[in-house]
């Protein structure tokens, strides 16, 4: 039986592309990641979604769960909608068992 690696977080964008060119991200996106020194694609690669969600929700922004959702989409070109929904609660429930997040809703 042969294994496959799933596909790397950003593979099919330049990594020196500015964060925006991420699908999903606009220019409120782009200013909330370049405030946390998170410019390109590779930043935001290395940074981590999660990190990256925690981050800019630390420094003060009003950030809910689907600008997580929309960073993880972008990056692993996948539809938004189409993020499985046990890998949605699975991070929901590690972020609420950490108290990083207090009600992580369905957004």
């Amino acid at each position: 039986m042969s294994s496959v690696d799933p596909m790397p977080l950003g593979a099919h964008l330049n990594p020196d592309d500015p964060v925006d060119s991420v699908r999903y991200l606009g220019p409120k996106s782009k200013r909330e990641l370049n405030e946390l020194n998170i410019m390109t694609v590779a930043d935001l690669v290395n940074y981590g979604v999660i990190d990256a969600f925690l981050a800019v929700k630390a420094a003060g922004h009003p950030v809910t769960l689907n600008f997580l959702w929309a960073m993880f989409a972008g990056l692993m070109d996948l539809d938004f909608h189409k993020i499985p929904k046990e890998f949605k609660d699975a991070v929901k429930s590690e972020l609420k068992s950490d108290g990083k997040v207090d009600n992580p809703s369905t957004d």
